[in-house]
């Protein structure tokens, strides 16, 4: 099985609704030989006011070296959220058994409307 360590807090990072964010690269530590194969990992947004309903969920892609997934929230992900949410990624085992691999806060703020002049 692969080793499944959870890593602590990653703080809190802020965007705008709208926003495309970088794509986050989530590591697993694999032993000799071993693979990916069966794992499947999700990144889960959930308002931080009720953080057992998601209000985002989507699935990451392996990497191709196999040691790792990774997600990109899009601008089509950001564009109708608003507030802070809780953001973590899941990572499911073979078996369909399930270890929070990375948490934080996500604040996505709203699009600045108006404008003045120069």
């Amino acid at each position: 099985m692969a080793r499944m360590v959870f890593y602590d807090d990653f703080g809190e990072m802020e965007c705008l609704a709208g926003d495309t964010l970088p794509t986050f690269e989530i590591g697993v530590e694999l032993e000799e030989g071993e693979t990916l194969t069966g794992y499947s990992m999700q990144l889960i947004l959930a308002d931080w006011g009720q953080k057992d309903t998601a209000v985002l969920c989507k699935t990451c892609t392996p990497m191709t070296e196999d040691d790792g997934f990774t997600c990109t929230l899009t601008s089509a992900d950001t564009a109708a959220l608003s507030g802070v949410f809780q953001m973590h990624f899941r990572m499911v085992d073979e078996d369909g058994l399930s270890q929070r691999k990375l948490a934080g806060a996500l604040t996505v703020l709203p699009v600045p409307q108006g404008g003045g002049t120069a």
